[in-house]
């Protein structure tokens, strides 16, 4: 028997002679066998930071994490020896399905077990990451393929059964080829076909339509070919910024292409989605070499090499029916053609960046991308880009803690939490204004992003300190009562809380502006970022500016335009291009959904299951700028409504940058015309634009009914 198996040399089960390597070569065995960080990670149960800090030698495992560590090790220097090493036990048993392709060339009893077609139960530290099966038999290494173009299509798109049909029961997973697909280094890659294709099946194969217009075929009839097809064409787009990392290309799957491609009619349920699942889709991609990032599958997935970086090395999917582009906040027409919807997200790209996800998605990356942080290649340690200076979210985070779901809010006492929110008020109208016969709701553009580019960010950690002077410039969050700046009843509180309660710096700085610093008590505690401070948010809010007017240009809307040519074009809208208005929701949806992704709950499979949740360690997670943010708007906004009540006009209700007044007149610039009004007509962030007219009798019934009128308005009327 070949020596690499000869099961009568291995000793009994044990924990791996000797303990672990040093550092240096446990880095050396990983690199060696081709392996990422991220693998190693995914086969001990542990994030990647800590397989990092392994391999430093700034900390040590334990217990059985530390055998399993060991054991997986001595797997790999034994396939470099040709040697045998014993089998460990269950519970020390490393996730060997994470390792990719190289499972199939692990030297132990398991390994061997599962060529024969035995399937090895699930391993314990699996199941505190998801409910997944056991991982099926695979074929055989004897059996893998050379590299090949993907087999010829079919005549015409497969057609499953409606609801989908498990991709296993259409064809076996020994059907699809077991040798890595490599991805050419980012060098080598093209960008001649642009950076997406749409796929649609055709009487002969699949179709690309690519954004510029032109066709291309795609001989493809699964994901294996798919991804073959992918790297082996010239589809990516240049990065936003010099010293960004590109993005990878963007592949939409229609109806048809994803029939074509067999593929679920239906997006699989929560644990089978998961990066570890064993589901057929994940089965295929593992053959190869390749795998999903931690978001598993999705209508939105991303899929790289094993041995890869996520950040550069991957190629984006994109279904339709599984919800993406029609039914997310997207909301694209579904009416599209694969062309038309090709050239929209083709302007999409050449406007914000290509798109990866949901708008709010792309725009929580394009922070990244605007402002790129130092990146080494997460397989080779090789440095891609040296970046530039990023937030830093590390530190003890006080009440910069995220949402309620989250593991950094454990044991959070409700007095602790950020308190800066957006308005939610409204009031009956009062009896000077029961004779007017109109309300008028109108809306700020980009309300959180109008006055977000003076907000300054600190890079360095947040440190503690008592009673610490205000100081308005210093970025942090403060714990004071700001009860005592005076409010009127018939405008909405200036301040979210009552009583002692953490306020960021934009709330604090505005209620000095108001009362002035001596009427104040001082803060009485302070979490605050010392050192060099810049307006980090300004070049992304720049981007988007730009990509929001050059819109409103195509619209037929231009910053130079009067008043009633400004209101005539606007009432026009819903006529308009659905393609165009469409882009500019989107480009909407990026800015704002993105300053909530600061403070994203989680949203993976199983997050609410794990103890380490890993979306705090992303440099763009930071629930304080998104609270300033807020309270900066929210500022902004009281100040204006106060400054327009000196002309006799008090707001009826508001919700964030939703406001209703009443008018004699179904016309917004009853207001905006009035001396004093602090409300201006216009396209630019800050400005306003009319969103509804409804009689007063509508709004005096949504009272009656307790509902916030504004809120009502917000929800179902479209605001430009």
């Amino acid at each position: 028997m070949d020596g690499l198996f000869d099961f009568d040399a291995i000793p009994e089960p044990g924990p791996p002679p000797g303990g672990l390597p040093v550092p240096a070569q446990r880095r050396g065995l990983r690199r060696q066998s081709g392996l990422s960080q991220h693998q190693i990670a995914d086969a001990c149960g542990v994030s990647e930071d800590t397989v990092r800090a392994w391999e430093q030698g700034s900390t040590t495992p334990r217990g059985d994490t530390a055998a399993i560590y060991g054991h997986l090790l001595a797997a790999l220097e034994a396939r470099q020896q040709g040697t045998a090493v014993p089998e460990p036990p269950p519970a020390q048993t490393p996730d060997w399905a994470a390792l990719g392709v190289l499972r199939h060339e692990i030297p132990t009893r398991a390994a061997a077990h599962a060529r024969a077609g035995h399937s090895p139960a699930p391993h314990p530290h699996l199941r505190s990451r998801a409910a997944t099966p056991a991982l099926a038999p695979v074929p055989s290494p004897d059996t893998d393929r050379a590299l090949t173009p993907p087999r010829a299509s079919r005549t015409g798109p497969a057609q499953p059964a409606a609801g989908g049909p498990a991709l296993s029961a259409q064809r076996p997973l020994e059907a699809y080829s077991t040798v890595r697909l490599a991805y050419p280094p980012i060098k080598a890659r093209g960008m001649s076909d642009g950076p997406l294709a749409v796929l649609e099946a055709g009487p002969s194969g699949l179709i690309a339509h690519l954004a510029d217009g032109r066709t291309r075929t795609c001989p493809a009839d699964d994901l294996h070919g798919l991804l073959a097809w992918a790297v082996n064409t010239p589809l990516g787009a240049a990065p936003v910024r010099r010293e960004a990392l590109p993005p990878g290309p963007l592949l939409v799957l229609t109806s048809t292409a994803r029939a074509h491609l067999a593929l679920p009619a239906s997006l699989p349920d929560l644990p089978a989605r998961h990066p570890r699942s064993d589901h057929p889709l994940l089965q295929q991609a593992r053959a190869i070499g390749w795998q999903t990032d931690a978001d598993g599958l999705g209508p939105w997935t991303r899929l790289h090499p094993s041995v890869g970086d996520p950040a550069c090395d991957s190629i984006h999917l994109a279904v339709t029916d599984w919800g993406a582009l029609h039914h997310d906040a997207w909301n694209l027409p579904e009416r599209l053609a694969p062309g038309e919807l090709a050239a929209a997200l083709g302007q999409y790209t050449a406007l914000v960046r290509t798109p990866l996800g949901p708008p709010g998605a792309c725009g929580h990356q394009l922070m990244r991308d605007v402002r790129p942080p130092a990146h080494r290649h997460t397989a080779t340690g090789a440095l891609l880009t040296l970046g530039g200076r990023s937030p830093d979210q590390a530190g003890r985070p006080g009440p910069l803690r995220g949402p309620a779901r989250s593991p950094t809010a454990l044991h959070r006492a409700e007095k602790d939490a950020l308190a800066d929110t957006d308005i939610d008020w409204w009031r009956p109208p009062a009896p000077d204004e029961a004779d007017r016969a109109y309300v008028v709701c109108l809306a700020v553009n980009l309300f959180h992003l109008a006055g977000i580019r003076e907000i300054q960010v600190a890079d360095g950690p947040a440190h503690h300190i008592d009673r610490p002077p205000f100081d308005r410039k210093r970025p942090g969050s403060w714990l004071v009562d700001l009860s005592a700046v005076p409010s009127h009843p018939m405008l909405p509180p200036a301040f979210a809380g009552t009583g002692p309660a953490w306020h960021t710096t934009p709330a604090v700085a505005y209620a000095t502006l108001r009362v002035g610093a001596a009427q104040l008590p001082p803060p009485a505690e302070g979490w605050l970022r010392p050192g060099p401070t810049s307006p980090y948010l300004a070049p992304w809010y720049d981007h988007l500016r730009l990509a929001r007017l050059a819109v409103l240009e195509r619209l037929g809307i231009t910053a130079t335009m009067g008043t009633p040519d400004l209101l005539a074009a606007v009432a026009d809208l819903p006529q308009a291009d659905p393609l165009q208005r469409a882009l500019l929701h989107a480009v909407h949806a990026t800015g704002e959904d993105a300053l909530a992704a600061l403070a994203q709950a989680p949203a993976r499979p199983d997050q609410a299951a794990l103890t380490a949740w890993p979306t705090p360690k992303q440099p763009t997670w930071r629930p304080d700028l998104r609270a300033a943010a807020v309270a900066n708007a929210r500022a902004n906004l009281h100040r204006k409504l106060a400054r327009t009540s000196r002309s006799g006009y008090w707001p009826l209700a508001v919700v964030g940058g939703h406001i209703v007044y009443a008018t004699r007149t179904p016309h917004l610039t009853e207001i905006t015309d009035t001396p004093g009004s602090d409300f201006r007509i216009g396209i630019s962030p800050g400005h306003v634009l009319p969103v509804a007219v409804r009689p007063l009798h509508w709004y005096t019934a949504r009272c009656a009914e307790g509902t916030n009128p504004a809120q009502l308005l917000k929800d179902t009327c479209p605001s430009w």
